[in-house]
């Protein structure tokens, strides 16, 4: 026992030492005074929500772009500049780019997409400099496109963005130099082109089917959306032209259905503080996704143009054109008046790969496990640590520390277990970061919005999850997380334990909780500061007028009205942070309006006055809740959600359930119908029909 007891403490020792120098500290902004009320008379300088439909069209969008961009001297806009026949590029900013990629540094991979556009832009128009044309060459020629090639490197090769951006790249680098031999293998250009055709491919064909793993990711879409633009563009291979124009298609679709006032109000697979929370003083950093989103559909504001945005600038120097289905779909969803429900499911669960004609041992099946972050999940681990030997793959890029492949090995030593059987043990961490199937519930009203992922991974660690948002304006949403010493991502609000989120159409049941964990994982929590309470983003200065009474907390903005409990008491952290300690807890939201609910002060006295019984269970709770606008909603930690006794579709979804599309998950045909249009995107026949 005493041997058992200084291995664990070395464990935790070696564990907790590089972590802890590694993590980043949270600022908060602590105010002097807490009020329990406010009014906020400057509020109405946010635009109001009509200005959120733009009036120009696809053509104008563009236009506009292309100016702006032309105007920034950053990186990406030199794609601007060759397409418009320019002459003076900012070489120092190309150079410091290509002194990156001649490095293998992280996130090569998106600036040498950049390089290859450039290029293919400028072929027969010899406009770029030709001392810069042979270095960008040169760079070209030297890169390592794959984990698989040798020599070191500081990449990440295998995140679901990373993966098509590499095979993008290595497809375009070969058909441009078909002749030419790349250094790093020896190979030719149509070597390499051989190469990557059925990686990208591949990669199509499992968006096609199961849609994405980094589900709505309002970052990491801007980078899926440069690599498949590239491919419309430039892949020689119709094929793989058409499944890439098809798959930017289906992103426009989300776009459509998820976004609000111009947030991508929805569930985010991942996502980062600084897409989400904000202060009055400190603006919200914008959604990777709101520039392209605005080229795209038209939707969001004019005034976002930074210029310097990939996707978009990819966007605006593409031949690729939205469909008109879309962008109508997108204004119809805009200004219904009328409540729209959007279902859609991403993705499946780890424990469906046989359904599926997955394995967990192959390589070419881990690069299906891998990109959904599932590297150290049960059924994966040991085969991941097997082709890591095998390509000598450094375990910092792959599990973000070092040390955990170490807590793997003595792990399974102490327990006397195979790695994958410990892991198991673990699985609220190795399979919590896993971005499994989410199944994406969307309420859209004229008032407000509330979406969230159902029922998702309750319990479990996340890595960059956001799971559930509501949203009355583009600066007045709000969301609740439970912060974990052991995400990975080192965020406060994005990510952390995932809660057990129930939504439905304006009222959302979220409860928080956590088992108990193996001794090595909570001495480690203990070292690592395990964060104890659960806490919402609610930004009182987003709104109009705001008020805490008892354990709840009330928010106006314009017509809009939003209601929060928390069955822990709560305190304000900050302007825009309400802490309830306690990692165990229930957050309830309902949302109303003057149309639906009167008066904001009739709105917060029904809910004042609504009945609600919470009672505390080993795992989670057992709710009642007398809804003032849905009635008896009833709610556990295990089982179905009740409204006066009717079950709600908790999932799974299908691939798209709304007035536009129903869809079979698994299926590879997407028929979108609205006003007399139609739009058939079939990947097994690779076939795009329009009927417009």
């Amino acid at each position: 026992m005493k041997k058992q007891i200084e291995v664990i403490g070395f464990i935790a020792i070696l564990i907790i030492i590089p972590i802890i120098v590694s993590l980043t500290t949270f600022i908060q902004i602590e105010p002097t005074t807490i009020p329990q009320n406010g009014t906020n008379p400057g509020i109405n300088k946010y635009t109001p929500s009509s200005s959120y439909i733009s009036g120009y069209n696809f053509t104008e969008r563009k236009n506009l772009y292309l100016n702006a961009a032309n105007d920034s001297t950053g990186f990406n806009p030199q794609c601007v500049k060759v397409f418009l026949n320019e002459s003076v590029y900012n070489e120092a900013i190309i150079n410091s780019s290509l002194e990156e990629i001649n490095d293998r540094e992280d996130t090569s991979d998106f600036d040498m997409n950049t390089l290859l556009r450039m290029m293919y832009l400028d072929k027969k128009k010899y406009n770029i400099p030709t001392n810069l044309n042979n270095s960008i060459k040169s760079a070209i020629l030297d890169f390592k496109y794959w984990f698989t090639e040798p020599g070191p490197d500081d990449m990440i090769f295998w995140t679901e963005n990373h993966m098509i951006l590499f095979h993008t790249a290595e497809l375009l680098a070969g058909q441009l130099f078909p002749d030419s031999i790349f250094s790093n293998t020896g190979w030719t250009g149509t070597q390499h082109v051989a190469h990557a055709l059925p990686l990208v491919n591949r990669w199509l064909n499992w968006r096609a089917k199961f849609g994405f793993a980094e589900w709505h990711s309002n970052i990491y879409y801007r980078l899926d959306l440069s690599a498949l633009l590239n491919l419309v563009d430039f892949a020689e291979n119709s094929t793989i032209a058409v499944k890439a124009e098809m798959i930017i298609d289906l992103i426009g679709f989300d776009f459509a259905n998820n976004y609000y006032k111009g947030v991508y109000a929805t569930a985010h697979g991942r996502t980062e503080d600084e897409k989400q929370a904000n202060t009055q003083s400190y603006p919200l950093e914008g959604e990777s996704t709101s520039e392209p989103a605005w080229l795209m559909l038209g939707i969001g504001k004019d005034e976002i143009m930074s210029g310097g945005n990939g996707a978009a600038v990819f966007l605006a120097t593409s031949k690729y054109e939205t469909p008109k289905i879309l962008e109508d779909i997108a204004n119809a969803t805009a200004q219904s008046t009328e409540p729209i429900i959007h279902k859609s499911r991403n993705n499946i669960d780890i424990s469906e790969g046989a359904k599926y004609d997955f394995s967990y041992q192959t390589e070419s099946d881990l690069m299906f496990w891998w990109p959904m972050s599932a590297p150290a999940a049960p059924p994966v681990l040991e085969s991941s640590l097997a082709i890591m030997d095998t390509y000598d793959l450094d375990p910092e890029l792959i599990f973000n520390d070092e040390a955990f492949v170490d807590l793997f090995e003595i792990g399974a030593t102490i327990y006397g277990t195979s790695i994958n059987d410990f892991s198991t043990i673990i699985k609220d961490i190795t399979q919590g970061v896993s971005l499994e199937s989410a199944d994406t519930y969307t309420y859209k009203t004229p008032y407000y919005q509330l979406s969230g992922v159902q029922n998702h991974q309750k319990g479990m660690n996340g890595l960059q999850e956001l799971i559930w948002q509501a949203c009355l304006d583009r600066n007045a949403t709000v969301f609740t997380s439970s912060p974990s010493a052991l995400s990975a991502s080192k965020q406060q609000f994005a990510s952390g334990w995932k809660p057990r989120a129930t939504l439905h159409e304006n009222v959302g049941i979220i409860q928080y909780d956590r088992r108990a964990q193996s001794i090595i994982l909570e001495l480690v929590m203990q070292f690592m500061d395990e964060k104890s309470y659960t806490h919402a983003y609610f930004p009182r200065w987003a709104f109009d007028e705001w008020d805490r009474i008892g354990n709840w907390v009330f928010g106006r903005r314009n017509s809009s009205y939003i209601a929060l409990y928390s069955d822990n008491p709560t305190e304000w952290k900050s302007e825009y942070e309400l802490r309830a300690e306690g990692k165990k807890n229930t957050w309830i939201v309902e949302l109303g309006s003057s149309a639906e609910s009167g008066t904001y002060n009739s709105f917060k006295s029904a809910i004042l006055s609504a009945q609600l019984q919470i009672n505390e269970l080993s795992m989670g709770y057992d709710i009642t809740y007398n809804s003032p606008s849905q009635g008896i909603i009833k709610v556990g930690w295990e089982g179905g959600m009740f409204i006066n006794s009717q079950q709600v579709d908790l999932g799974p979804y299908e691939r798209f359930e709304n007035l536009y599309c129903n869809q079979t998950f698994g299926d590879m045909r997407t028929e979108i119908i609205y006003n007399g249009m139609n739009l058939t995107l079939d990947f097994v026949n690779v076939n795009k029909v329009t009927n417009f």
